[in-house]
């Protein structure tokens, strides 16, 4: 197991061949690029809405309109050969899954779940693993708040400790 640090990986070269640790899909509004930050250490609540496939961050964002869309949905999966791990986010407050059934099962990488928005009134974390497992997430779930900062470490120390 690697002793690593977020310097160490953010340091990474960015050329078209590199492989890059994660790559994060979500709904529109899940909150895919707040976690990054929040795992960057960064303000997550500087989030912008993503726009297309993001390479410039610790692992890479996409925007919920790729999740979303079946058109754009074929690009992910391009994407995801540059990434070693999947991170599948699902908002506890919504009741949808934005992903077809069992659709991460055509991924030969290891996947892991997390449950955000959980400093919501209204998060049903129960429903969201639920979704996230009928969407073929087999790994381990994470439960967070980018806002309150609840979980972000142990999601955090879990992607450290991945040889990547």
């Amino acid at each position: 197991m690697k002793n690593r640090t977020f310097s160490s990986l953010q340091n990474m070269d960015s050329d078209t061949a590199h492989t890059w640790p994660f790559m994060i899909f979500g709904g529109k509004s899940s909150g895919k690029t707040a976690l990054l930050l929040a795992l960057e250490g960064k303000n997550p609540s500087t989030a912008a809405r993503s726009k297309g496939i993001d390479y410039s961050g610790w692992g890479i964002d996409i925007s919920g309109e790729y999740c979303e869309s079946g058109k754009l949905r074929r690009e992910l999966v391009t994407a995801a050969l540059k990434a070693k791990l999947l991170i599948v986010v699902q908002d506890a407050t919504s009741d949808r899954l934005v992903f077809p059934l069992h659709y991460f099962l055509m991924y030969p990488h290891p996947k892991i779940g997390v449950v955000t928005k959980m400093d919501l009134p209204d998060a049903d974390p129960q429903r969201a693993a639920g979704l996230l497992r009928a969407a073929g997430v087999d790994g381990e779930i994470f439960y967070v708040s980018v806002l309150s900062g609840e979980g972000i470490s142990g999601l955090r120390d879990f992607l450290l400790k991945q040889d990547f």
